[in-house]
């Protein structure tokens, strides 16, 4: 499973346009009101992503532990996902870092 795809659950938050034959714009990309996703705020988002990627790094953790403990001997489960908390991480330290660069950004327009 792809932690960039999959378990950030971005998908079903993005509302695009309807668009006719014509290319004309039929209903606005606005959130539907019974829809409880777009109550959603951005801290809430920021924390899930956090956990995930938290939930990631355990269960590479335990399967490495149940490598060395001999409970698994499948050494490619272990790798894969080694690698998919790895990348997890490394995908949400590119956000920390994107949004302290905007961050700073605005406080320079500030002052």
């Amino acid at each position: 499973m792809n932690p960039l795809d999959a378990n950030f659950g971005m998908q079903d938050r993005i509302r695009f346009p309807q668009i006719d034959d014509m290319g004309a714009i039929v209903s606005p990309a606005s959130p539907e009101k019974n829809d409880p996703s777009s109550d959603a705020s951005f801290k809430d988002l920021l924390q899930g992503l956090v956990s995930q990627v938290d939930t990631l790094q355990k269960d590479a953790d335990a399967s490495i532990h149940g490598l060395v403990t001999g409970e698994t001997t499948n050494i490619h489960d272990v790798t894969v996902k080694m690698e998919e908390a790895g990348v997890a991480f490394d995908l949400m330290m590119q956000v920390r870092n994107k949004l302290m660069e905007a961050y700073q950004e605005l406080i320079k327009m500030q002052g």
